[in-house]
């Protein structure tokens, strides 16, 4: 933690606990009273004070007050807002990087996050667990469909939209991947129910075919269930039926007009983190991250993450 020497205990607590509280913060919005901070951060009205003044000093922090209206923030830099609270490295969790398109984002993540300090890449299937885990504070980030995404907020969770990637930024399309010969003789069907997108995809399909049953079997294990004829079919991401199980048979998917976000691209942080939504921002400018993308799904470059 980077703390000037001579800070004593109760102060050097103090700018910790309010770099982590003005982290939630923006620019031009009002600051809770001290008194009201001291309260929530279990800390006197003073030496909350002194970390104010503190960071103001270290310019993390510049606020305007405004009399009886209260204190505003001008500005707010929260790479050294973070320096205070001891976490400078940045983690997101995104899908497995089976496919080209996904490899071309885990790359450009890589390349653009690691510009400027310490970015790092965990994976995991089921935008479910990535945003449990995110939510847990593992990570600063999650990447899943923009579908997922409007859903998990419509749900009340406690999650929001950083940055989107623009159509077919995420995958090319879901389809019904099925080894029976018409998806009329499906009799069951694999699927996660952590992954958001399968469980919003499935619906239609199932309520026009009341009578197959669903199998929920854990994402990694469906295809090669399928394979083995455990299971008739599952939906699934068309990039990966193309480049690695090219025989198999798929249905294309009615997918309605909402549906369709299912093949763009979001980055997810947990609610009100100010500070994550501009890091990624400055660091993950949409135009790159599709550059690089391309360049990995055309085979121009190989893919390093």
């Amino acid at each position: 933690m980077m703390l000037k020497e001579n800070i004593l205990n109760k102060n050097a607590l103090a700018v910790l606990k309010l770099a982590g509280t003005l982290n939630r913060y923006r620019s031009g919005e009002r600051l809770p009273r001290i008194s009201d901070l001291a309260k929530e951060m279990n800390l006197s009205v003073g030496t909350t004070q002194y970390g104010l003044n503190f960071l103001r000093d270290e310019k993390a922090v510049s606020v305007t007050p405004k009399g009886h209206l209260g204190t505003f923030i001008d500005t707010v830099n929260y790479d050294k807002l973070r320096e205070y609270t001891g976490n400078s490295p940045r983690a997101c969790v995104m899908p497995l990087p089976y496919s080209l398109r996904y490899e071309g984002l885990a790359t450009a993540f890589s390349k653009l996050g690691n510009t400027d300090g310490k970015f790092y890449l965990a994976f995991m299937n089921g935008s479910g667990r990535r945003i449990k885990a995110l939510l847990e504070g593992r990570y600063d980030c999650a990447l899943m469909s923009r579908m997922a995404a409007e859903r998990s907020i419509a749900q009340n969770i406690a999650v929001d939209i950083a940055l989107t990637f623009g159509p077919q930024s995420f995958l090319e399309t879901h389809v019904l991947v099925h080894r029976t010969k018409t998806p009329g003789r499906i009799k069951t069907i694999g699927l996660d129910k952590e992954s958001m997108d399968q469980v919003i995809l499935s619906k239609s399909f199932l309520a026009s075919h009341p009578k197959v049953r669903v199998i929920n079997l854990p994402y990694t294990h469906i295809i090669r269930r399928l394979l083995a004829g455990d299971v008739d079919a599952t939906l699934w991401n068309l990039d990966y039926i193309k480049e690695h199980h090219p025989s198999l048979q798929f249905t294309h998917l009615e997918v309605s007009a909402m549906q369709q976000s299912v093949t763009e691209a979001a980055l997810v942080v947990r609610s009100g983190d100010a500070a994550a939504v501009d890091y990624l921002s400055r660091s993950f400018p949409r135009h790159k991250v599709l550059k690089t993308q391309e360049a990995v799904f055309q085979g121009r470059r190989l893919p390093e993450y």
